[in-house]
């Protein structure tokens, strides 16, 4: 019957007349530009699209049942057989292991080395889920990030969290990891134990996995702000209530909306209503209350319950406001004040651009503010200023607490080398303290460049100079391009010396890329460029493998909560691994949404 509806049969409507027309169309990635191409019908690249749609859009298998998407079908492309919903959870698996495979591949050659970052969350079905991220810099100087598992988790014991991640990493054949990145809880300082002694044994670690531990510096920063807003000032307290009472009604929304405009205030955004465990949510309540100031003022006047509801009791207590021009004038402090924290916390939550080269940047400018703060007699700020001192003392104070490995990466940021850092630390430290310290530093430095230069990983050798020959013309040229190499590469000197004796990049280069710079002089400095790749793909936040909660909060929704743990596992990999590709569309639709996903899943 089919050889005769597709052969002979005129009447049929999707009889194919001519197999190979193909159909002139624009590239989907290059719509604008005019690009053409030849395109054919191909019913298993039609169900591969399907399939990454599916993945990337984070649809129910049974999607492709609906009547709608059916319909849709049968109007674009007729001749598409639309697969069962068991057949697109079949290639959901293919697409995982192709993909899989090309990932185990690209970490593997050229003895790459990694680093990891974990981190554990519990879904809506009360499953504990393990994630672990890879973050490396490869061949072409391009900072990665691919989240490796997603994974079931019994408890979080460090010795449960050691085993998952060893088995993980046995999965994917990676031994040679550089540094782990986990936030403060004492099961994880159990975990790294335990996985530096298994990495040790695979010689994979770097100086024997001395440095492997980092600790989650936008954690502790969250640690430090919270406990300095512990204690609320009456102001945050007024503005806060101001906003709940707005955000009860949709009426009162929509009048406060009003008086935006009749303020002539250049405002369209929402209301914040912090959450009280998260301080950047007060800093972005408060930030966004101030735009409207002048509304809330307005409001006031034309409202009169609004007065009434301050007067009300709450928990026993009576609430504080409606804001006066004192709280705002505080708030407007708070936020001056708080904004230095957020842009901290947003530098070292980068998941985009390096961050182990900004730690020690961002934390100096820090102490300098608390230092100054703590010198006038701004009582409104004193109290909190004085706690933050003590817990930013408890965790940076001591220098010795401080993984060394980050203040090599601000050595190796060629913008600022030894000199910054030596004078930041001169600001708060006696001058034997600096000097015992950069001593440490450079001594590491040097440390590494000699574990780097046994030859742990085949790199293009510098330029050889031109061979002598007979003729008088070749001898000349010969001895004049050895005389420039020598002025070029000094041999007297190694690449650390020459390095830190070469001038530095004009710190205010505007838009500087660190990477493209290594990239640029690789050749210049042979065996360093090796450490800069692996010292600056080192995270100083898990915010990487945290931001995955999100995508497997999404998918694990109350009407997909019956998804098993190994087809979650698939489905949050695989959205990452064909997120993370630089080709067609998928890197230009979701480039923002990592972004939101950064400043969203900042500190729990």
């Amino acid at each position: 019957m089919w050889g005769h509806l597709n052969n002979q049969c005129p009447k049929y409507p999707l009889r194919i007349l001519d197999k190979k027309q193909k159909l002139l169309s624009f590239e989907a990635s290059n719509e604008l530009s005019g690009t053409l191409k030849a395109v054919i019908f191909n019913q298993n690249d039609c169900r591969d699209a399907l399939c990454r749609m599916v993945v990337i859009d984070e649809l129910p298998f049974r999607f492709v049942g609906g009547l709608g998407f059916r319909s849709f079908c049968a109007v674009i492309q007729p001749r598409f057989v639309i697969p069962s919903r068991m057949t697109i959870a079949r290639d959901v698996v293919h697409l995982y292991n192709s993909e899989m495979e090309k990932l185990k591949k690209e970490l593997t050659k050229d003895d790459q080395r990694v680093c990891l970052t974990t981190d554990c969350w519990t879904s809506n079905q009360q499953i504990p889920y393990l994630c672990l991220t890879v973050h490396y810099i490869d061949s072409d100087w391009c900072l990665k990030k691919r989240i490796l598992n997603f994974v079931q988790i019994s408890n979080h014991k460090g010795e449960t969290i050691a085993k998952l991640i060893e088995d993980c990493l046995h999965k994917w054949g990676i031994e040679r990891v550089f540094t782990i990145t986990v936030d403060n809880a004492t099961a994880n300082d159990v975990a790294v134990s335990i996985l530096k002694r298994r990495v040790n044994g695979w010689e994979g670690s770097v100086l024997n996995g001395e440095y492997m531990h980092v600790r989650c510096c936008a954690h502790i920063l969250n640690l430090i702000v919270s406990d300095g807003l512990k204690e609320l000032h009456h102001s945050i307290s007024a503005i806060r209530a101001a906003v709940r009472y707005i955000r009860l009604s949709t009426a009162r929304v929509e009048k406060l909306s009003a008086c935006v405009v009749k303020e002539k205030i250049d405002f369209k955004g929402k209301l914040v209503l912090d959450v009280p465990t998260r301080w950047n949510s007060t800093y972005k309540m408060l930030e966004v209350a101030l735009k409207c100031q002048k509304a809330f003022e307005r409001y006031e006047e034309e409202d009169c319950k609004y007065s009434q509801y301050f007067l009300e009791e709450e928990g026993g207590k009576k609430k504080f406001g409606p804001p006066s021009k004192i709280d705002w004038a505080n708030a407007s402090r708070f936020v001056e004040f708080l904004r230095s924290f957020y842009q901290a916390t947003l530098k070292f939550s980068a998941t985009k651009s390096v961050t182990s080269n900004c730690f020690y940047l961002e934390l100096g400018e820090i102490f300098n503010l608390l230092k100054n703060l703590a010198l006038t007699n701004d009582t409104l700020l004193l109290d909190m200023v004085s706690n933050m001192k003590k817990k930013i003392d408890k965790y940076w104070g001591n220098l010795d607490n401080t993984n060394l490995l980050l203040y090599v990466a601000a050595v190796l940021d060629p913008r600022y080398k030894l000199g910054y850092i030596t004078y930041c630390l001169g600001c708060f430290y006696d001058a034997q303290t600096v000097s015992n310290f950069i001593l440490k530093v450079q001594t590491l430095l040097r440390t590494l460049y000699a574990f780097y230069s046994k030859g742990e990983r085949e790199v293009s050798p510098i330029p050889k100079s031109f061979t002598s020959s007979n003729t008088l013309q070749d001898t000349l040229l010969s001895a004049f391009m050895k005389q420039k190499e020598q002025i070029t590469f000094d041999e007297s000197l190694n690449e650390v010396d020459r390095y830190l004796a070469d001038e530095s990049v004009n710190p205010l280069t505007p838009s500087f890329d660190t990477l493209f710079w290594w990239k640029q002089n690789s050749i210049k400095y042979h065996v360093l460029s090796l450490i800069a790749r692996d010292v600056l793909a080192v995270p100083i936040s898990t915010v990487a493998s945290e931001s995955a909660f999100s995508t497997g909060g999404r998918i694990l929704d109350p009407y997909r909560s019956s998804l098993n743990p190994k087809t979650v596992n698939m489905l949050v990999c695989t959205q990452n691994w064909l997120k993370s590709t630089n080709e067609g569309l998928v890197e230009q639709f979701f480039s923002d949404e990592d972004d939101e996903l950064v400043q969203t899943s900042l500190i729990l």
